[in-house]
């Protein structure tokens, strides 16, 4: 894995172009017919990022006979949209670097927070306010 994403800094490709490379060679097996080409490139890890409905049609299309002719449309709308994300410059979310994590505690001792890191969820001053989602005219009725 390290390897990988150090060939990827070196060649100065991104995560997306990388990825829209792997969505033009899953185009060229479907249009190909080329059922084998296809499920090997739908068992990679990166087929996982693929959406549900995109990887069911990419499957059926794999098991369809060559003189089908159904098209990728699933897979040609998702296709479109990448490219349009790329051509923005946008970058593909990693979660995992958009988490904060707490600190972890010490061996054998519990984590106590402070009352200022216990607020309440509707206020910062633990005063109950009255719910305003009713109205005056819905409390006579």
């Amino acid at each position: 894995m390290a390897r990988h994403e150090g060939a990827r800094a070196r060649s100065g490709t991104s995560g997306l172009t990388t990825f829209l490379g792997y969505l033009d060679d899953i185009e060229h097996a479907v249009l190909a017919r080329d059922a084998l080409r296809l499920t090997s490139l739908l068992r990679k890890r990166t087929a996982s990022h693929l959406p549900r409905e995109v990887r069911e049609e990419l499957l059926m299309l794999s098991r369809a006979p060559r003189e089908s002719y159904r098209a990728p449309v699933q897979l040609l709308r998702f296709r479109h949209r990448m490219r349009q994300l790329a051509a923005g410059g946008e970058r593909l979310l990693t979660a995992q670097t958009e988490l904060r994590l707490e600190t972890p505690a010490s061996a054998g001792e519990a984590r106590r927070r402070t009352a200022a890191e216990r607020q309440a969820a509707c206020d910062s001053d633990g005063v109950e306010q009255p719910d305003k989602s009713t109205t005056d005219e819905d409390a006579e009725a």
